[in-house]
């Protein structure tokens, strides 16, 4: 149970450049980046992931892996809502992102790739147990977690298809909120 709160605590990553916005402190993206810029824009990026890592405690639901052996309507409703929720904060922190950042319409395609990316790299990486605050603070710890991934191509796998998944749905998105917003 303890697990789960963490897990839930951690999807709040998602309010990170919600929280900057409204500061003032959005990292500058490209030229004349500061050491503040890059350290942000580091600790985002390994954030964020943990909503992916959340949208993943579906696999409880799906797989024989003795944490929901028994499928109740109460493993239904804690593991399916963290999924949720899991789900719904990536979306929202990828759009808070390209939303801030992007200019046009070939800026927002490969902000919402790249952070697809991350976000579903991130997610299997947290599968493995491995945790964003040690790579935060010890960064070479990523070469190791980059070889461990590298070892599992079905993890590897997992997180391409969940990077289309996410790549999908922010496009579509975009596409209707275009055709819902457009004049007439």
């Amino acid at each position: 149970m303890v697990s789960l709160l963490g897990t839930l605590i951690l999807t709040g990553g998602f309010i990170i450049p919600v929280m900057l916005q409204r500061m003032g402190l959005m990292p500058r993206i490209g030229r004349g980046m500061k050491i503040w810029d890059y350290l942000l824009v580091y600790f985002y990026c390994l954030w964020i992931p943990n909503t992916t890592y959340a949208f993943f405690e579906i696999r409880h639901l799906i797989l024989v892996d003795r944490i929901a052996e028994i499928l109740t309507p109460w493993s239904f409703v804690v593991f399916g809502g963290i999924s949720l929720i899991g789900l719904l904060t990536t979306i929202w922190g990828i759009r808070a992102v390209v939303n801030y950042y992007a200019k046009s319409d070939k800026e927002r395609i490969i902000y919402t790739l790249l952070l697809s990316l991350i976000c579903s790299f991130g997610g299997v990486v947290g599968i493995l147990q491995y945790t964003s605050l040690s790579a935060f603070f010890f960064p070479p710890i990523l070469i190791g977690i980059g070889l461990n991934l590298i070892a599992n191509p079905i993890l590897i796998a997992v997180a391409l298809v969940t990077a289309v998944f996410l790549f999908g749905i922010n496009r579509l998105l975009d596409r209707s909120s275009k055709l819902i917003l457009k004049p007439t």
